[in-house]
C-alpha cells in the first residue's frame, strides 16, 4: 500500500472535489428541509442535524488521529491494527450515548425523542467505520480513495433526503435518510479490493497509546463539534422555547453561510493535518490567506444576496442583510479556527487544540447566556468564539514551538 507524501496536486483536486460536493450536497439539504417541514418543525430536524453530526464531529477525531498515525508508521511494520482498536473503542462510545439517551434526548428533541435516538446511535456506528476508513486512505496517501468516499456519502445523503422529502416524510424520515447515507463505505467495501486494504493499516503506537490518543482526539474534536455543527443545540439550551420556537430563519442563515466554507473545510483539513506534518507551520499561510479573501468577499456579498436567498428558500423566513454579512464573517473566523486547531494535531499538540475550542465554545457560551436578542446572540457568539479559540491556539503553539 503507498505511502505517499503529502497530497499532490492532482491529488489535492481530486479532495478539493469532494468536498466541493460535500459542501453543495450539505447546502441542498438543509434547503429541502426548509421547504419541506413547516418552520417549527425544521427548527425541531436542525437541532437533530446538529446533534447528530456533533456526535459526527467527535469521531472526526478518530479521523484526525488515524491520519497522523498511519501517516507516522509509513516506511515501518506498525505494531498495532488500527481497525480493530478504532472498532473497540467506538463501542463504548455507541453503548454510552445509547444508555444515556433518555436523560439527553428529551430535552433537545422533545416528544418525538425515541424516534430520533434511534437514527443517531446507528448513524455513530456507520460514521465510526466511515471515519476510519477516511483516516486510513488519508494517512496513506490515497487522495482519491479519500475523495471517493466522502463524495459518495454526501451525494447519498442527498439523494436519500430528496426521496423522504418528496414522499412527504416527516422528521423522523429525514432523519433516517441523514444518517442511512453514512454506511456508503459498506459499498466501496464490496466494490474495491483497494478499499478492503483499508482495513489493515497500522498505527506507530501500541493499542493502549492508540486507545489514548484517540480519546484525546476524539474529546477535542467533540469540543469543537460544539461550536461548529452543535450550534443549534446550544441554542437550544440557552434560548426559551417560546423564542426558539421561532429560531428557524436564523438557525438555516447560520448554517447556510458556514456550508460554504465549513463543509469542504471538513473534508481538506486531512490535507492540512499531513502538508503541516510534512512541512511545518508555514504550510498554513496558503490556507489562511485563501480563507481571509474568501471571507471579505462572502461578507460583503451576503448584505446583499442574503435575505433574498433565505426568501427563495422559505418566504416566511427573514433575516437581515448585516445579520448576514456577520455570519459570514463568523463562518470565515470559526474556518481559521478549524485550520489553526488541525495544525496543532498535526504537531501533536493535542492540549493545545483542546483548550483553543474550550476557550472558544465557552466564550460563545457565555454571549448567548446575555440578556440581548437572539440575532445579536447568535452573530456576536460567532465572532468572539472563534477570535479567542484562534488567540489561544497560537499563543499555545508558539509557546511550544519556542
Amino acid at each position: 500500500m503507498p505511502h505517499d507524501a503529502p497530497a499532490r496536486p492532482r491529488s489535492t483536486l481530486s479532495v478539493l472535489a469532494a468536498a466541493v460536493t460535500s459542501g453543495l450536497a450539505g447546502y441542498v439539504v438543509l434547503v429541502l428541509a426548509a421547504r419541506g417541514l413547516e418552520p417549527a418543525v425544521n427548527a425541531q430536524f436542525l437541532v437533530f442535524w446538529g446533534a447528530v453530526f456533533g456526535f459526527f464531529g467527535v469521531l472526526i477525531g478518530v479521523t484526525t488521529e488515524t491520519t497522523r498515525t498511519v501517516f507516522a508508521s509509513r516506511g515501518t511494520t506498525g505494531t498495532t491494527r488500527v481497525f480493530p482498536v478504532v472498532l473497540g473503542a467506538g463501542a463504548v462510545l455507541v453503548a454510552v450515548v445509547a444508555a444515556l439517551g433518555p436523560v439527553w434526548a428529551p430535552p433537545l428533541f422533545g416528544d418525538p425523542w425515541p424516534g430520533l435516538l434511534a437514527p443517531v446511535v446507528v448513524g455513530i456506528v456507520l460514521f465510526l467505520v466511515h471515519a476510519t476508513v477516511a483516516g486510513a486512505a488519508a494517512g496513506t496517501g490515497q487522495w482519491d480513495s479519500y475523495g471517493l468516499l466522502v463524495g459518495l456519502e454526501s451525494v447519498a445523503r442527498l439523494v436519500a433526503v430528496a426521496a423522504a422529502v418528496a414522499l412527504g416524510a416527516h422528521v423522523v424520515g429525514l432523519a433516517w435518510a441523514v444518517v442511512g447515507a453514512c454506511g456508503t463505505w459498506l459499498l466501496l467495501w464490496l466494490a474495491s479490493p483497494r478499499q478492503r486494504a483499508l482495513w489493515h493499516v497500522r498505527a506507530d503506537v501500541t493499542p493502549g497509546g492508540l486507545v489514548r490518543r484517540l480519546a484525546a482526539a476524539a474529546t477535542a474534536s467533540g469540543v469543537s463539534a460544539l461550536l461548529l455543527v452543535g450550534y443549534p443545540v446550544l441554542l437550544k439550551l440557552t434560548t426559551p422555547e417560546d423564542v426558539f420556537a421561532g429560531a428557524a430563519p436564523i438557525i438555516l442563515a447560520v448554517s447556510l453561510c458556514r456550508a460554504p466554507l465549513m463543509v469542504p473545510l471538513g473534508a481538506y483539513q486531512n490535507v492540512v493535518v499531513t502538508r503541516v506534518a510534512a512541512h511545518g507551520v508555514r504550510a498554513l499561510v496558503p490556507v489562511a490567506t485563501g480563507l481571509g479573501v474568501l471571507t471579505v468577499v462572502g461578507s460583503l456579498a451576503a448584505w446583499p444576496i442574503g435575505p433574498w436567498a433565505l426568501r427563495v428558500v422559505n418566504p416566511a423566513y427573514h433575516v437581515d442583510g448585516p445579520v448576514f454579512a456577520g455570519l459570514v464573517l463568523g463562518a470565515g473566523l470559526v474556518a481559521l479556527l478549524t485550520v489553526t486547531g488541525a495544525a496543532a494535531v498535526a504537531l501533536d499538540h493535542h492540549t493545545v487544540y483542546l483548550v483553543g475550542w474550550v476557550c472558544a465554545t465557552l466564550a460563545a457560551i457565555a454571549v448567548l447566556l446575555t440578556p440581548w436578542s437572539l440575532e445579536t446572540r447568535v452573530v456576536v457568539s460567532l465572532l468572539v468564539g472563534p477570535v479567542v479559540g484562534v488567540a489561544v491556539h497560537l499563543a499555545l503553539s508558539r509557546q511550544r514551538i519556542g
